[in-house]
């Protein structure tokens, strides 16, 4: 009796579809206790996997099918999206095969998709003119929404949260919303190539949120937008080697300066490791490297 009950509940899986099985996967991805960052990427590509793959059988699912659903990202030149497309896949057909749902996992022959970064390094020269343009033009909130990334060197969703009541015995607390990394910066924090501290900031600041809009939180895209209409003033999008440099660059350039004064910039960054923040203080080619005798 137990060995055709384990028969027929093979056979019944087997004739699932994908969308049965992601109800059930969502449910695995909830007993990781993920970040909140990772849960809202998984949630995205899970949509996008149902809307092109859901009404098949997991069982029917071909290397052909899983390599279509990378191709969405790499054809638009979206390498890291196709990177993390290829990791829940792989993730969520291997959790299939050991639950039964199917005899193989049909990412197996799939390889990893390279990430080649395009994005431009910023210099600081660069961070200077486009500070200006905000000057020049009256925009206050992304002239203090830079300073304070570079003062930092935090991620535009750390910027946005920044308040003076998180700051407790001169330090501003600040819990990462990518990783949950807790990290404590004592406001006395200096970028010596600006002059600026990041007390200097935080007096300077009306408000509770250090950046923000009538006092309320500002949205992560008005920084991002309003950062790339500045850039775009003040250069051509053909001055750029690879793709124009962004907001988050700044958060690289802060890693080269504050490594410049011996700052430990791996907990300034939340980084697990030095390699991750290796990468951060590659320039790319566009900073030339000074030997000091």
């Amino acid at each position: 009796m137990f060995f055709l009950s384990k028969l027929f509940k093979a056979k019944s899986t087997k004739s699932q579809t994908v969308n049965n099985w992601l109800h059930e996967y969502i449910k695995i991805l909830a007993e990781r206790n993920l970040k909140p960052k990772t849960i809202e990427i998984k949630t995205y590509l899970i949509k996008v996997i149902r809307q092109n793959i859901g009404e098949k059988l997991v069982s029917q699912i071909t290397p052909f099918d899983i390599s279509q659903l990378i191709k969405i990202y790499t054809d638009q030149n979206k390498a890291p999206s196709a990177k993390c497309m290829y990791h829940l896949l792989k993730d969520v057909f291997r959790e299939a095969y050991a639950q039964g749902w199917n005899d193989k996992n049909p990412t197996d022959p799939i390889k990893c998709p390279k990430v080649v970064v395009k994005r431009s390094r910023m210099t600081l020269n660069e961070f200077k003119k486009i500070l200006n343009e905000a000057d020049r033009t009256g925009n206050k909130l992304m002239h203090d929404a830079m300073m304070l990334a570079l003062v930092t060197g935090q991620r535009r969703s750390d910027i946005a949260a920044m308040k003076k009541s998180n700051i407790k015995r001169n330090y501003l607390l600040i819990n990462q919303y990518k990783t949950g990394a807790k990290i404590a910066l004592p406001i006395k924090l200096q970028c010596k190539k600006i002059g600026t501290s990041l007390l200097d900031i935080i007096q300077a600041s009306h408000n509770d949120y250090l950046i923000s809009r009538h006092n309320k939180q500002i949205k992560l895209e008005d920084i991002t937008r309003q950062f790339a209409r500045l850039r775009d003033r003040v250069f051509k999008k053909d001055y750029w080697t690879g793709t124009p440099t962004t907001f988050h660059e700044i958060r690289s350039l802060a890693e080269r300066l504050y490594r410049e004064q011996r700052i430990d910039t791996m907990t300034l960054l939340g980084h697990k490791s030095q390699a991750m923040t290796d990468r951060y203080n590659d320039s790319r080619g566009r900073e030339w490297k000074y030997l000091k005798i």
